[in-house]
């Protein structure tokens, strides 16, 4: 039988696993951005999914899904929700199984008030950080999704 792991041990992960400390801090982050954005009636995911559909000329579920690092099962519910509420159109290509994704004018007028609001969360967070640390924040980041390591696990 194995020996149990030691209070000492388990804090030791718990304060040095960069997983555990990312996801906390993205749950926290996330909330927050949920928070603000909640006037728009919009959660910062679909925020960002509509970010990326209306920065792609033409965009694709899989260009979209590379662009979001967002697998395409949780995107395609993503997307559906988005469409349902006449946020996004897909459309099928006439060669091949693409489909393309484009805002709806409801979408951009969505987006935009979105936008105005995550400027606020932008704002204040980076006012919190401070803008230096704010900017080496992301490019640490950054850094940590280019790892080798991770990229190999990155193929949607």
């Amino acid at each position: 039988m194995k020996n149990r792991p030691s209070t000492s041990e388990l804090k030791k992960i718990g304060l040095s696993c960069l997983n555990v400390s990312l996801r906390r801090t993205a749950r926290l982050i996330t909330s927050y951005y949920d928070s603000i954005l909640k006037p728009s009636g919009l959660r910062i995911t679909q925020f960002s999914i509509l970010v990326g559909i209306g920065h792609e000329e033409e965009c694709s579920i899989t260009d979209l899904s590379r662009l979001t690092d967002i697998d395409r099962t949780t995107l395609q519910r993503s997307l559906e929700i988005l469409k349902r509420d006449g946020l996004i159109k897909i459309e099928k290509k006439e060669a091949g199984n693409i489909r393309n994704l484009s805002l709806t004018k409801k979408g951009e007028s969505k987006l935009s008030e979105a936008i105005l609001l995550w400027q606020e969360a932008q704002t204040e967070i980076t006012k919190s950080l401070g803008k230096p640390k704010f900017q080496e924040t992301l490019r640490i980041l950054s850094e940590v999704r280019k790892i080798p390591v991770l990229e190999t696990y990155n193929q949607v």
